[in-house]
């Protein structure tokens, strides 16, 4: 609604209507409202990639572990094999999908076993000529660091990101008492012709009516915000 009133007044058609015309505090209070909606939608921008971006990293991390800790589990369930060390090949036997399907802590507790008993092995002549080598062990360890840090990332950053919000909605509702000012300024322009244009259009810009939950009831979408419905 916001938006859509911003368009209308700051549209070539209406521009001049306003624009160093009485009363002057309209103009003022226009650019008061840009300036704030301009601040708001950057904080939107900010809570958004504030989540989306520690997500990210965090998957990231967990895919990286994943594949090394398997390459890892599958060279040492060869080698515990030839070695007929049969304890410990039952505690790397592992496939691809079983890794991928552990829990973060579960994964972290996994792979450290996987790592211990890499590190374990290097003294074998036959380690290294069945992948267990010094170089996987240290990228294994890397890995299992990232994602440990990784694993702390969403929740900050998800506090950061309803912190965001709330400045959000906060912000929001200053935005439309902004707007009521304008509300009550814009009905004196309606005395020429181009002015009763630009107030029965901003009118109409004040009138829409937020239909984007109903929309989105009868498409199973995640209805919007308050706050966002608001600004848009």
């Amino acid at each position: 609604m916001v938006e859509a009133s911003l368009a209308v007044a700051e549209s070539k058609d209406y521009v001049g209507v306003w624009t160093n015309q009485e009363p002057l505090a309209f103009g003022t209070y226009l650019a008061g409202l840009r300036e704030c909606y301009t601040n708001v939608t950057s904080t939107v921008a900010l809570a958004e990639s504030a989540a989306g971006g520690a997500a990210d990293t965090k998957a990231a991390a967990e895919s990286t572990l994943e594949e090394l800790a398997f390459v890892m589990a599958r060279a040492l369930t060869v080698h515990f094999k030839q070695t007929n060390n049969l304890t410990d090949r039952a505690q790397v036997d592992l496939t691809h999908s079983a890794i991928v399907q552990l829990r973060e802590k579960d994964l972290v507790a996994r792979v450290t076993v996987i790592r211990d008993l890499a590190a374990a092995a290097l003294p074998d002549k036959e380690a290294a000529a069945h992948g267990v080598t010094s170089a996987r062990v240290e990228a294994l360890t890397t890995a299992l660091k990232a994602f440990e840090k990784a694993m702390t990332l969403p929740r900050g950053q998800i506090v950061n990101h309803g912190t965001l919000l709330k400045e959000v909605e906060t912000d929001t509702a200053g935005l439309l008492e902004k707007l009521h000012d304008l509300d009550d300024l814009v009905v004196q322009f309606e005395g020429s012709p181009a002015g009763k244009r630009f107030v029965e259009a901003w009118t109409r810009a004040r009138v829409i009516i937020d239909r984007v939950a109903e929309i989105q009831a009868k498409t199973h979408a995640t209805p919007k915000t308050a706050a966002t419905a608001g600004a848009n």
